[in-house]
């Protein structure tokens, strides 16, 4: 059964990119139900209310907002000259508010989507995936339907354009490197720059981008791997370090540690808020790795399995790195006071989604090729699980985007107690 759905899934296809465009094309009609939603989270009321600031010449700042000045907002948390978030995310929409009116801040989402559908397809094409039509197929279509990703586009939240900008700048950066091209570094630097003024977490790809490098360098690789990151990283501090200043001026300090952190008031009086931040157990994030992304867990078996490959050991260690260093970083947040909310780690899907793509690909090659040794079995098991967790994600995403409204995402099964 699982040899015959390989063979008519691995068949030759000469429109091959012809089915990457209708997926991109489904994706972007299913994103699309963003125009017809309510749009009244938190979040959203106030990334509006600072499109309105920006307009009115008021300044970065929710001061003499109507918000802030009826109580609608709690003034401990927003009552400064300086909005905490970088203003990247905010200006982003405030052009597109400019041009498009108020069709501009759905239409910034369907961009992101789109900027980060393409910038994965570049990235995979960098690393040599789309040679492989099962690995372009997965490629295509988690990133057409990606939960998370469908998720945070389907609000007018900064998570969807810190995806696609930082996904852009990996993509940007991996073909430099493998291709040598130091001025395309430093343009990789500038779009990581952009996209830490969205939100700085985007610094977080760095390690895993860093060592995913050495694989496309030839030795020796020490000296330009250095060179590679030290240009990415300065190019992109040169574009995030005014901020920093700004904020030093504005707020006294650099980096204020009340930044994005609830504070005691509001976690008093907001039971949402209290939820997230109080109930909440850091550990969550762990739970719904496993029953969001469904690819998780059949990622980490095939990645055990599959080690010996030696020519591709460190590009898939780079990428569990990438997805570490998220999941960790985000991890101990909760556990220091900040709300514990899963869609923050939205910059470990591309990472899940190349590595799963690579790791099964290579699994049904090796499926095929070795289908009389004793690891045929194994790997049989293995890759049925793989294509179940596959299909289940992409209803997650379908499911998440079409027909849920909630602020938060749930699970499609797991009960009650995945949420704490």
């Amino acid at each position: 059964m699982l040899k015959s759905i390989l063979q008519v899934v691995d068949r030759p296809l000469g429109m091959r990119w012809k089915l990457v465009v209708i997926l991109f094309l489904i994706g972007l009609c299913m994103h699309s139900v963003v125009f017809f939603r309510a749009h009244n989270e938190g979040d959203e009321i106030i990334y509006k209310t600072l499109v309105e600031q920006l307009d009115n010449g008021n300044g970065y700042t929710l001061q003499g907002s109507p918000l802030l000045e009826k109580g609608l907002i709690d003034r401990t948390q927003y009552d400064r000259p300086l909005f905490f978030h970088p203003p990247g995310g905010i200006v982003l929409h405030w052009l597109f508010h400019r041009t498009f009116g108020d069709f501009g801040f759905p239409l910034v989402q369907l961009f992101s989507y789109a900027l980060f559908f393409w910038s994965m397809l570049f990235l995979a094409r960098s690393m040599n995936l789309t040679s492989s039509n099962i690995a372009l197929a997965l490629v295509a279509s988690l990133s057409a339907f990606s939960p998370v990703m469908s998720h945070v586009t389907a609000k007018f939240w900064l998570d969807g354009p810190l995806l696609a900008f930082t996904t852009l700048a990996v993509a940007v950066y991996v073909w430099a490197v493998a291709q040598n091209k130091i001025r395309w570094v430093l343009l990789a630097g500038l779009i990581l720059g952009y996209a830490s003024l969205i939100k700085i977490t985007a610094f977080l790809v760095v390690p895993g981008l860093i060592l995913m490098s050495w694989h496309f360098l030839k030795a020796p690789r020490t000296v330009t791997s250095l060179r590679f990151a030290l240009l990415l990283l300065a190019t992109a501090l040169i574009v995030q370090i005014p901020w920093e200043l700004w904020q030093w001026l504005k707020v006294g300090s650099p980096f204020p540690s009340w930044a994005g952190r609830p504070s005691e008031s509001l976690v008093g009086s907001n039971k949402y808020v209290y939820y997230l931040t109080v109930i909440r157990s850091p550990w969550v994030y762990l739970k719904l790795t496993s029953v969001i992304i469904w690819t998780s867990m059949p990622t980490l078996f095939l990645f055990a399995l599959l080690w010996c490959n030696k020519s591709l050991r460190w590009l898939r260690l780079s990428l569990m790195i990438w997805i570490l260093t998220v999941l960790v970083f985000h991890m101990a947040l909760g556990f220091m006071g900040y709300s514990k909310v899963f869609r923050y780690t939205i910059l470990m899907t591309p990472a899940f989604i190349l590595l799963f793509s690579s790791l099964l690909d290579e699994a049904v090659y090796r499926f095929k090729t070795e289908e009389n040794s004793p690891v045929a079995g194994v790997l049989s098991v293995v890759i049925s699980i793989s294509l179940l967790a596959y299909v289940l994600e992409i209803l997650a995403g379908l499911q998440v985007s079409l027909f849920s409204h909630r602020d938060i995402i749930f699970p499609m099964i797991g009960g009650s107690w995945m949420m704490r």
